[in-house]
């Protein structure tokens, strides 16, 4: 999964560069596995679908055994602090959620959130993603955690 990850990493900073199929090309030409470059063009993808209704604030999410399995309690109770605290929204922590179980890991660790939340917010048009730079210094690194 951590490939994966990589290839993510690495389409973002080449999408706006260079055609897909070239990015493809190099992909595989740097010995990522031809299924993994796959599952990160469709968790790429995965952006693309139409943003879903907002939830009512005082809406509680109920999660799926599938959900709970695979995200763990400290993913969900950071979640769940970042909505109680106005960071996200109930339509962006869905899309997080999306997201994260798309990845198909065992288990979501913290670090593993803030990066699909950072990547999540940042390619969300809404008013969020305006502080979103504000969290990278001039190298594209996060400056906050």
């Amino acid at each position: 999964m951590e490939d994966v990850i990589d290839i993510i990493s690495y389409l973002l900073d080449h999408l706006d560069e260079e055609d897909d199929d070239m990015v493809e090309d190099q992909l595989r030409a740097v010995g990522f596995a031809e299924g993994d470059i796959q599952r990160a063009l469709d968790w790429m993808e995965g952006f693309a679908v139409e943003e879903q209704e907002a939830t009512s604030p005082r809406s509680l999410r109920a999660y799926h055994p599938y959900e709970q399995q695979n995200l763990s309690v400290a993913a969900r109770g950071q979640l769940h602090d970042w909505e109680q605290l106005g960071v996200i929204n109930g339509a962006m922590r869905e899309r997080i959620i999306d997201r994260l179980l798309a990845l198909e890991l065992d288990d979501t660790d913290l670090e593993t959130l803030d990066w699909v939340t950072f990547m999540v917010m940042a390619n969300d048009p809404g008013p969020e993603a305006f502080w979103v730079d504000a969290l990278l210094g001039s190298n594209g690194a996060r400056i906050l955690h």
